[in-house]
């Protein structure tokens, strides 16, 4: 395993002990049943955010679709922002065109 390999294993394996630490503490915090609930509205969100397309750019519906993912968990590597394969500086990438290319 090269060097880059370790020090990637070892950010990541950081990053899960310190979720896996604050996501109980944060939980504690509430009162029984509130943390029930609370962990269910970031699940609904995220299955939401997942299943359901980013709507155009200029939509009514981007602001609520943006809350939406940021309360269900969804940004970074988030399997949706993969599979859409979205380019924010310039929207949304459609698939290339590799049987006909023009010369």
């Amino acid at each position: 395993m090269t060097d880059t390999t370790k020090k990637t294993v070892a950010v990541n394996a950081a990053k899960i002990g310190g979720i896996t630490a604050v996501v109980p503490l944060l939980f504690s915090a509430f009162p029984e049943p509130w943390s029930s609930v609370v962990a269910s509205v970031i699940i609904v969100c995220g299955g939401i955010a997942a299943a359901v397309p980013a709507p155009p750019v200029g939509s009514k519906w981007t602001l609520p679709y943006k809350l939406v993912s940021a309360i269900g968990l969804n940004f970074g590597w988030a399997v949706n922002h993969l599979g859409a394969r979205v380019n924010a500086s310039q929207g949304a990438i459609g698939p290339t065109n590799t049987t006909n290319p023009k010369n």
